[in-house]
């Protein structure tokens, strides 16, 4: 995630200041040139402090984004400028669309949505808040998916769909009928369980 903020913002990358993380050891061995500033909860913003939402399971989102929302923090939304957005089409704030997505006209995306490379929206297509699109995954026209959907790799969801919260589409998957909330889908066409976990 790091290196798509610099690509979209290259005049700003020297300002990219770390990452938070309960885990102080969560970066070493990398060389990004830029270190961990804090833990999550003991984080506290400052004037012109932006956030990017870098995590890929869509409960770990929302709790991480409860949680810095409410001292105040704000985020940016990250579209990179190999991916494509029409003009039509909305990307709610604290949203990340990594380089060769697509989000076709009349799309809404929600707030902290992640959808990684590849991922495609279909025309009138909804995404709600902290969902994840795996690279390659797709929503086709008029699908719908709600808060903390998980689309895994090349995982799709038929157009005119609906899957509920908190429902996973597994690798390879597609879901071709509405699945209620708190479900797996899994193969092709995709068979519906529910999942144990549900809340």
């Amino acid at each position: 995630m790091l290196q798509w903020a610099r690509d979209a913002w290259p005049s700003q990358a020297s300002l990219i200041a770390g990452f938070l993380s309960d885990d102080p050891g969560r970066l070493d061995g990398f060389a990004i040139g830029a270190g961990i500033l804090s833990a999550v909860g003991d984080y506290r913003r400052e004037a012109g402090d932006y956030l990017l939402l870098a995590i890929g399971v869509p409960d770990a989102r929302r709790r991480v984004a409860e949680c810095l929302l409410s001292c105040g923090s704000k985020f940016l939304t990250l579209v990179h400028p190999d991916a494509r957005v029409a003009a039509t089409a909305t990307i709610g704030e604290g949203s990340i669309i990594c380089p060769y997505a697509m989000v076709s006209d009349s799309a809404a995306v929600g707030r902290c949505v992640l959808a990684n490379y590849f991922a495609s929206f279909g025309h009138d297509s909804a995404a709600g808040d902290y969902a994840v699109l795996s690279p390659y995954a797709s929503l086709g026209g008029g699908a719908r998916i709600e808060d903390e959907v998980f689309l895994g790799l090349h995982a799709s969801v038929g157009p005119g769909k609906h899957l509920g919260v908190r429902t996973k589409v597994s690798a390879n998957s597609c879901a071709l009928v509405d699945a209620p909330s708190d479900s797996l889908v899994f193969g092709v066409p995709g068979h519906i369980v529910r999942r144990i976990e549900s809340r």
